[in-house]
């Protein structure tokens, strides 16, 4: 029978003269991919792999980490604080706008209410109380009045307060709601 020859020990190991094994380039090489997609994960294990590979002399492991590090600090974090920018902007917009359609709503509501009143009296109303308006929403941001009315016609605005003074809306008997004056250009 043939037996196998067993493999000389410095077959099995090729570092078994004494020298370290190489590191792994796998951790490296993650973070440099995981930093294109996130950039935050892709920080973290940079600075991992920057730890655990910086006292590797001469290591591809040890370069790739700093090529990594380097790459999510010069690179990817500034394109997430342009993206930051460009974003906070567009949202105060529409965070702006949502809160203008409080207005709008009410608005249209105290339409209603005077051509009730008008369908009753044969006339527009000068009294909120009258028509039995009374603004909703969680928070009010609106003072609502009615300018004139008269038997054919009327014109009520809502003047903003506090975060939104400044900002004018107004309604008449066609029931065109109109922004006179934004506040959230």
């Amino acid at each position: 029978m043939n037996q196998p020859s067993s493999p000389s020990p410095s077959s099995q190991n090729p570092n078994s003269e004494g020298q370290p094994a190489e590191p792994s380039k796998v951790l490296p090489i993650v973070a440099l991919v995981t930093s294109l997609c996130c950039a935050p994960i892709g920080v973290l294990l940079s600075i991992v792999a920057f730890i655990k590979y910086r006292k590797a002399t001469g290591t591809t492991a040890k370069t790739l980490s700093v090529i990594a590090l380097v790459f999510n600090f010069v690179v990817i974090l500034p394109m997430v604080g342009i993206q930051a920018a460009i974003a906070i902007p567009n949202f105060v917009k529409f965070q702006c706008r949502s809160k203008q359609s409080e207005a709008k709503g009410n608005l249209k509501a105290l339409y209603v209410g005077e051509e009730s009143f008008r369908a009753d009296k044969d006339r527009y109303s000068m009294g909120l109380s009258e028509i039995g308006f009374t603004p909703r929403g969680a928070k009010i941001r609106y003072e609502y009045r009615i300018l004139n009315a008269s038997e054919n016609s009327f014109l009520a605005e809502a003047v903003g307060t506090g975060e939104m003074a400044g900002d004018r809306w107004t309604v008449s008997e066609n029931n065109d709601v109109k922004n006179t004056e934004n506040v959230c250009q």
